[in-house]
């Protein structure tokens, strides 16, 4: 009888690449791949299971769309993903590695601005001093309007970064911004202050809800979520 395939997806490239790795080899799980290029591997005495690397912020929505059934990625682009992505797919294990927070930052010479408390009267100030929205950059545009939402803040516009987030503010494209920082050096560096933090990330185990009526996908979901790392 042939054994259905089961697919996990992992990064391609980079520091959580790496730490992945290092999650397959504690649980004796030898990744094989034709050479450092090759998109698609294997894990050694385990032919049913196929190994596909991917951009780490593909991974959920291929999850979703049944392209794979195991995969890694961060909790942060889980939270970002749309609805109806989110609906599909499950989180299994939170990784300790892989660690940053989705912050709000402005200009540190916006002394009247400490916490998000400030925001609303400056948001107001802009409109009827500037005649115009406050402006957000970022890459996180759904996490972003949820937490300006829950803060009952409604005059401002998002700004869709495509590079550097917090380098937008001294370009003057964008008056404050939301994004991903590990230690907060590169803000500090470009004259940012941090008002509030909107979610804590880490590299996270996920699964396709409907890959877990495939043989076998909760053998491997159990074994690579049941030690931390």
């Amino acid at each position: 009888m042939i054994k259905e395939t089961i697919n996990i997806l992992i990064q391609s490239k980079g520091r959580m690449a790496s730490d992945v790795e290092k999650v397959f080899k504690k649980n004796k799980l030898k990744i094989v791949k034709q050479n450092e290029r090759s998109l698609v591997g294997s894990v050694k005495g385990h032919p049913n299971v196929k190994i596909l690397f991917m951009n780490t912020s593909e991974i959920c929505e291929a999850l979703a769309k049944n392209v794979g059934d195991i995969g890694i990625s961060g909790k942060d682009l889980w939270k970002e993903s749309e609805p109806s992505i989110q609906s599909k797919i499950s989180l299994a294990k939170e990784y300790t590695f892989g660690k940053s927070s989705l912050i709000v930052a402005v200009d540190r010479f916006w002394l009247d601005c400490v916490n998000s408390g400030d925001l609303e009267d400056i948001s107001y100030e802009f409109y009827q001093k500037k005649k115009r929205l406050m402006r957000v950059a970022t890459k996180f545009k759904n996490l972003t309007r949820e937490w300006f939402a829950s803060k009952g803040i409604t005059q401002y516009e998002v700004i869709s970064s495509k590079g550097a987030t917090e380098g937008t503010i001294a370009a003057g494209v964008s008056d404050m911004c939301t994004d991903l920082t590990s230690t907060g050096e590169t803000l500090r560096q470009n004259n940012l202050k941090i008002i509030d933090t909107i979610l804590k990330s880490s590299a996270c185990l996920f699964y396709s809800k409907k890959s877990l009526k495939k043989k076998g996908v909760k053998k491997f979901i159990k074994l690579l979520s049941s030690k931390d790392y």
